[in-house]
């Protein structure tokens, strides 16, 4: 009876001991991230090493692009007394002992240190450093004609030129450019042709970047939130969807196209009247710096009323841009480049102006070409931006 006992008692205390030793919990690590989020990316690479390494951990991934994340992800901001200005930002990681934002090879440090603090036993192999370097992921759309497009080999610089480019071939500014250069040509004036255009070509340039800078410095404040990629992702789609119904009715502008004394659009009014002033600007004896500050506000207003043609370019590649991971001059590098080649074709145009006397037209054969391409990017990058955001993460 007594070796029964004891025998009985040996088990208990083996299979309580193995029993608390399997019911132990996990070390848990709550990592909150955005699927468009360059950053986020790189971390869950890192994580996914450390998971491998350390069985005693347990990593839950929250995306902050649904709802019941975001109440969770608010219990923990209050929980750990996580200041406002840290709030809304991502990658953000909670660890039992602290939280961590953003994500570099420091902070990578910094969590592997916490986790060894939170009595986890240290791996016999620790992951090499190359290991933090996320495996490029193989993002391919297909778009008509063009082909496939991988777009992890997709550089920001490839990606400036090719939209800046595209967007340049719009027929509203193109038009704008021609009414103004023909009431030039018509003085027979070089130096006032290079004057005027040159003022309306450099004032047609600085205010689109202070546009698309605008929305880039907007998007990059509001990265993490998922309504705003989706809202993008739905106002490029329809954008599309208007620049292909034109194409099919064989509208090449808008609202160059309708007739000024018909004309019942508030903006096709009022650029009507800007193009008048311009012509009365361009011909009238004034001083030079009066004549310099008349054409500046005048070519400021219309840029300011083309915009409505255009802004389906500027909010896409902005949108973009901003899942690069680049120092803060880079951005706007890429801007300046985006609008180098959205002006590029205006520039040879005034250039062929000033040294032959002649107006180049575009064809409008050419245009709506140019339209019906525009029109599918467009639709694939908004399709893209609401079905597959995390394409867009570079």
């Amino acid at each position: 009876m007594k070796k029964f006992i004891f025998t009985i008692l040996v088990f208990s205390f083996l299979f309580g001991t193995f029993g608390s030793v399997f019911a132990q919990e996990k070390t848990e690590i709550n990592f909150f991230f955005s699927p468009i989020c360059h950053y986020c990316a790189q971390e869950k690479e890192f994580l996914n090493i450390l998971e491998k390494n350390y069985l005693e951990i347990e990593i839950k991934r929250f995306n902050t692009f649904e709802k019941e994340n975001v109440n969770l992800l608010k219990k923990l901001y209050q929980e750990y007394k996580v200041p406002l200005s840290d709030q809304g930002w991502v990658p953000i990681t909670f660890t039992p002992k602290e939280y961590f934002l953003g994500f570099d090879e420091k902070i990578a440090q910094n969590i592997e240190n916490c986790i060894l603090e939170c009595n986890v036993e240290e791996p016999l192999e620790k992951p090499l450093k190359e290991d933090l370097t996320p495996i490029d992921l193989e993002k391919r759309i297909s778009l008509p004609i063009i082909g496939e497009i991988n777009l992890s080999n997709f550089s920001p610089l490839a990606l400036s030129i090719v939209l800046g480019a595209l967007d340049g071939f719009n027929a509203c500014a193109m038009i704008a450019l021609g009414f103004l250069l023909t009431v030039l040509i018509a003085t027979g004036v070089r130096k006032r042709i290079i004057l005027i255009g040159g003022v309306f070509i450099l004032v047609s340039g600085i205010v689109y970047f202070l546009f698309i800078s605008a929305w880039f410095n907007l998007f990059l404040v509001l990265e993490q939130i998922k309504f705003i990629t989706l809202s993008v992702g739905v106002i490029v789609i329809l954008f599309s969807i208007f620049l292909l119904k034109d194409y099919f009715h064989g509208i090449v502008c808008k609202l160059c196209q309708i007739d000024p004394k018909r004309a019942k659009n508030i903006f096709v009014k009022f650029e009507m009247k800007l193009f008048k002033k311009m012509e009365e600007i361009s011909t009238a004896k004034m001083s030079l710096p009066l004549l310099i500050l008349g054409v500046a506000v005048v070519a400021a207003g219309i840029n300011l009323v083309e915009l409505v043609c255009t802004f389906g370019f500027p909010l896409v590649f902005t949108k973009i841009l901003t899942s690069f991971s680049l120092p803060t001059i880079s951005y706007y590098l890429y801007l300046l480049v985006y609008i180098l080649f959205y002006m590029l074709d205006d520039f040879i145009i005034f250039l062929i102006a000033v040294f032959t006397l002649r107006i180049t037209q575009v064809s409008e054969k050419y245009l709506k070409a140019i339209k019906l391409i525009s029109a599918i990017v467009l639709l694939i990058l908004g399709l893209t931006m609401i079905l597959r955001p995390e394409f867009l993460t570079f």
